[in-house]
């Protein structure tokens, strides 16, 4: 508000001195729905406006409206318009619709939240029997504007049917990850993999996202098929050949594995998720140092990996050694919501680096939230043990 007020001041002296003039004061008058408190602060306001002291004043009223935004003015402007609209301007001298002009105000219409009246448009363009692809899709945009997915989907599907190009499969598979059918939505990326004129870029996205689709339908097998068809239009694509390890760690095919989380690596040294499966592999071979080093590089990377810090700490007791699981553990609950559990593991990890104080004070914390926490009772027992002189442990 102290803003808006030194704006006005600023605006009106500006004007008013050629007058002589200049701003004694400016009162701002919030919104109230009471009125008869709303006319009292008026009142208190006047009173001190024509005091004594300030016979040489003029006082005005003036009240200030926010303005629409710019862009949505211009979009209300071209709709209200579209109301002076003739028969002659919707009709060519042939009679038939002039369907340019409609779907330019259809357009409009769509871009004012008029969405009703766009559909309306589109309707009549389509039945036409001209432009409609353009229409279906149209139309689609504005049932997924409203939240109308079925009827959105419904409308691209006949965009596709009429004219199958990349921008209606991309819209039609954007919106089926949307309502969770991968599935269905990898199965129109894949077409639309086929499309004339289709860049090498485009058919890399296609397959990456194919691959992620099938990933998260379970179809393991259709995955690795669309990862791999990816890599082919970009051999490089470390974060591809980090996806190709996970599909063969999950497989137990380790050796695959190993070397798709390597190639990643080689691309970009800075990928945690080949990192952290590398660590997955040296697990599955028995080497719990590699593992242990694998998960710290993975999290020095990106902390917010609750798997690979999982087993970065497992790794840590199995090897008793605990400060590089301690130290991570510690910025990840810092940066995470609260959480037992977690606070439970770090306070295991500070007693046995001898942190008694530290680990006193974590397993306080726990038992603070939820004091019947059984590992954190056993804990304090034993930090109370530790925390005696020789002669009272005796």
């Amino acid at each position: 508000m102290s803003e808006i007020i030194g704006k006005i001041s600023e605006i009106l002296k500006n004007h008013l001195q050629p007058f002589n003039l200049e701003v004694s004061d400016i009162v701002p008058i919030h919104p109230t729905r009471d009125t008869h408190d709303q006319a009292k602060k008026i009142e208190d306001i006047l009173k001190d406006f024509f005091r004594s002291d300030r016979q040489e004043t003029q006082g005005f009223i003036l009240q200030l409206k926010r303005l629409p935004s710019i862009e949505s003015h211009a979009h209300q402007a071209q709709a209200n318009s579209l109301s002076f609209v003739t028969d002659e301007d919707i009709y060519t001298p042939q009679g038939q619709l002039n369907v340019p002009y409609l779907m330019k105000n259809a357009e409009i219409l769509m871009g004012s939240g008029h969405h009703g009246l766009a559909k309306n448009i589109y309707q009549a363009v389509i039945a036409s029997g001209e432009k409609s692809p353009q229409a279906y899709f149209q139309m689609g945009q504005c049932y997924e504007t409203e939240g109308q997915l079925e009827a959105a989907q419904s409308n691209y599907e006949e965009a596709i049917a009429f004219k199958p190009t990349y921008e209606y499969h991309h819209k039609l598979s954007v919106l089926l990850i949307k309502n969770k059918k991968d599935a269905q939505a990898a199965e129109v990326l894949e077409r639309s993999a086929y499309l004339k004129d289709v860049t090498a870029h485009q058919k890399f996205e296609i397959y990456k996202t194919c691959g992620n689709c099938w990933t998260r339908s379970n179809q393991f097998e259709q995955a690795e098929k669309a990862y791999k068809k990816a890599l082919e239009m970009m051999p490089n694509a470390d974060e591809i050949r980090a996806n190709l390890g996970t599909l063969c760690l999950q497989a137990n095919r380790i050796h695959e594995s190993r070397r798709h989380f390597q190639d990643a690596i080689a691309s970009n040294p800075r990928n945690h998720q080949a990192l952290a499966g590398l660590g997955s592999c040296s697990l599955k071979d028995g080497n719990t140092k590699g593992a242990h080093d694998y998960f710290a590089q993975s999290l020095q990377v990106e902390l917010n990996n609750p798997n690979a810090l999982f087993h970065l700490v497992k790794c840590a007791y199995e090897l008793k050694s605990y400060a590089t699981a301690a130290n991570y553990l510690l910025e990840y609950i810092q940066n995470a919501p609260v959480n037992p559990n977690l606070l439970y593991s770090l306070a295991g990890l500070q007693f046995h680096l001898g942190r008694i104080e530290e680990a006193k004070s974590t397993t306080a914390q726990i038992l603070t939230m939820q004091p019947t926490h059984t590992g954190a009772q056993e804990l304090m027992g034993l930090i109370g043990k530790y925390s005696l002189t020789p002669l009272e442990r005796d």
